[in-house]
């Protein structure tokens, strides 16, 4: 963050593994400007994702991320459930042939992106629960504050 900040002024954004108020303090105390929580809203009662694809985040960790091109031709990361369930071994897969990427339906194979293959990042592994998203939001502000004034006092 400091590198970047020699020669950009402009907004920072950080995004990675974000699933608690404490990370967004911690995303702040680096130097950005604001912190990017992907994963962590999937898990809400509003997603509008499959109740399986919800479970299934609650129930994975981070080595249960495989990074991949092969389901669109562009590195990604996908659930390890959701990779054996479509038929594929998670640990021996092919790269993609990128002369075939297909953004609009997850490539050429018959399973598809988002209906039979689920993205998250690494911050699975601290994700607990489904809950509602204002819910989510004010655990998220009461962690905020409590990391604030355990560092400030």
């Amino acid at each position: 963050m400091r590198e970047i900040r020699e020669f950009f002024d402009g907004t920072i954004v950080l995004a990675g593994a974000m699933s608690s108020g404490a990370d967004v303090l911690a995303a702040q105390a680096i130097g950005a400007d604001m912190a990017y929580v992907g994963t962590r809203f999937l898990a809400t009662r509003e997603a509008h994702v499959m109740d399986e694809y919800k479970q299934m985040i609650v129930d994975s960790g981070s080595e249960d991320v495989v990074y991949t091109s092969l389901f669109s031709g562009v590195k990604g990361n996908y659930l390890r459930g959701s990779v054996v369930r479509s038929g594929f071994d998670p640990d021996n897969l092919p790269e993609a042939d990128k002369s075939k990427m297909n953004f609009g339906s997850g490539s050429d194979l018959k399973v598809k992106v988002w209906r039979d293959l689920w993205s998250a990042g690494q911050g699975v592994g601290n994700i607990h629960d489904v809950l509602p998203a204002g819910e989510l939001i004010a655990r998220m502000v009461a962690e905020y504050e409590a990391a604030r004034r355990r560092l400030c006092g």
